[in-house]
């Protein structure tokens, strides 16, 4: 074990240590790492310059131990937080307390034996640590113990007869602190397959008890699984796999002894190395050679894109911690507003940290005989909706929706716009973060309601496409408002060539164009990135897609 002295590569989980991360809109909002140091991120240039020494070879997946204990008198809350972070090139796990000092683990002279090439990482509710010893072909097990003033990490147990396993999850089955129900999936990438161990109640020990898998590209294949992440809350029995050379995610359910494919979407990327959930069960994928992070929710409806900020993540990691109430002794699991991701390790680059949130897109109004607001949100959250006088601000409806989860949703405006005859009016949807503090979004549209009733929008809006990317196929809608003398949909390729032009027969309201990835000449366009724009009149607006197809 080599011990070194840093105050800053811990991450702040706990309530009472963010108090310096504001509450902000946004799905990704970017938070200083040690804002008491002025740090934004660790990187190589913040670890020679406040350690003299490099830190890390290739940092690859990371995760955390936090606890929170409150109390009925003072100290009333202590929070501590440990991160773990693997790195493959130097063979071990560098991990500490926030605030305090770093040790790293390679396993040497213990009663498994050095680590070789370890990358993905999970960890549980009673503080053990399940590492893909890659170049090992095996599991190891570790507890941590955080009970001192410091952390330490004892092995526990490996589990064998893997093939080259790249990453590992773990799922409490919806029931934390419930011993007998937890399962251990593993990427087995070596031998393309998916593999679910029953852990030990005691801890010490797992059981193979499913498998699904062999190499193909069709269902219940695998060719290069490389990340693997477990649903949480009401998807606890799900299970998240990105497959490299399909380029697609996939969902599986674990019913009894069986592993069942329920589905998979295009990755829209050639590697995702990374694969996580929060609270909700929202997915998260990162493709370092894209330089992205996609967000889907549970059914794998995409929802958002981190790009920003980013240098080739490798590793993103959606924290939870464990709360002790010893006031009614009651303990909890509890997912937080925060992520970190794992890039290049580089002067600009590292390890950083962002606040989860939501945000309202694509909302525009329908009308005709059944107007609606359509909408997509990017994370759970508490939806309210205001309808107003565009001329002097008068409340024409409120209504509170409440809970809605990620995605794309459509809200009936009919009796909210009862009695609105011959006004022009504003439409405002405000979404409140599911998660504590954890901030909130809001977004308008303008209609019209005619004196006979007839709703009519009032501007434009492009909506979207989905599925994006497209597997080629993709549907692109839009709404046309009242009284528009030109629409034209075009869509262009990476260069900013056009590649296929849609324009007359659009009609007031909502409209929807269905491309089938082929160009004006009904030709196949190639995979990869292109721009879609939407004209109308004066008014322009431009959105992004992906296009895959199988064996791109």
């Amino acid at each position: 074990m080599r011990r070194h002295r840093v105050l800053i590569l811990g991450i702040c989980f706990a309530a009472a240590a963010c108090a310096a991360v504001a509450a902000s809109a946004g799905t990704f909002t970017p938070a200083p790492l040690a804002p008491d140091q002025g740090v934004d991120r660790m990187n190589l240039a913040v670890a020679r310059q406040r350690m003299n020494r490099d830190l890390f070879g290739e940092p690859y997946a990371t995760v955390t131990i936090s606890n929170v204990d409150l109390y009925d008198r003072f100290p009333y809350v202590e929070a501590r937080d440990f991160q773990i972070v693997s790195d493959p090139r130097w063979n071990r796990l560098v991990f500490g307390e926030r605030g305090q000092s770093l040790e790293a683990f390679d396993g040497a002279g213990t009663t498994l034996g050095p680590l070789a090439g370890p990358r993905g990482m999970a960890t549980d509710e009673n503080g053990r640590v399940y590492v893909a010893d890659t170049e090992h072909d095996r599991i190891v097990v570790l507890q941590a113990d955080t009970r001192f003033a410091d952390i330490t990490l004892t092995p526990l147990y490996a589990i064998a007869g893997l093939s080259g396993p790249w990453d590992v999850a773990y799922s409490d089955g919806g029931t934390p602190f419930v011993p007998g129900d937890d399962v251990l999936y593993v990427a087995d990438t070596g031998k393309n397959r998916v593999v679910a161990f029953a852990l030990d109640a005691a801890g010490g020990g797992a059981r193979r008890i499913a498998e699904l898998g062999g190499l193909g590209s069709g269902v219940g294949r695998f060719a290069g699984p490389l990340a693997v992440a477990a649903g949480r809350g009401a998807h606890a029995h799900d299970v998240y796999v990105a497959d490299a050379h399909s380029r697609r995610i996939v969902r599986l359910t674990l019913d009894g002894a069986t592993l069942r494919w329920d589905g998979a979407v295009a990755s829209g990327a050639d590697v995702v190395t990374s694969l996580d959930t929060d609270a909700w069960g929202n997915v998260y994928a990162a493709a370092p050679n894209q330089g992205v992070v996609r967000k889907w929710n549970a059914a794998l409806a995409p929802v958002a894109e981190l790009r920003d900020g980013l240098s080739r993540p490798r590793g993103f990691h959606v924290p939870f911690l464990t709360v002790h109430d010893h006031r009614d002794g009651s303990v909890s699991r509890v997912g937080r507003p925060n992520a970190v991701t794992v890039d290049d390790w580089a002067s600009p680059s590292g390890i950083a940290l962002w606040k989860l949130g939501t945000a309202v897109s694509a909302l525009a109004v329908s009308g005709g005989a059944s107007p609606a607001a359509e909408f997509t949100l990017t994370d759970d959250a508490q939806v309210t909706l205001d309808v107003r006088d565009a001329t002097n601000g008068a409340t024409v409806a409120h209504r509170a929706i409440g809970p809605l989860a990620a995605g794309a949703h459509t809200l009936a405006l009919a009796d909210d716009l009862r009695g609105a005859h011959g006004a022009d009016l504003v439409v405002r949807l405000t979404a409140a973060s599911s998660y504590p503090d954890g901030g909130g979004d809001a977004a308008e549209a303008n209609l019209s309601v005619t004196a006979q009733g007839s709703v009519l929008p009032a501007r434009a809006a492009l909506i979207g496409n989905a599925p994006n990317p497209g597997t080629p196929g993709t549907r692109i809608q839009f709404v046309v408002p009242a009284g528009a003398r030109h629409v034209a949909l075009s869509l262009y390729d990476a260069t900013g060539r056009r590649v296929r032009s849609f324009s007359g027969g659009f009609a007031t309201g909502m409209n929807e164009i269905a491309w089938d990835g082929t160009d004006d000449r009904g030709r196949a366009v190639a995979a990869g990135i292109y721009l879609y724009r939407l004209d109308v009149d004066e008014v322009s607006f431009t959105r992004r897609m992906a296009l895959v197809r199988s064996g791109s």
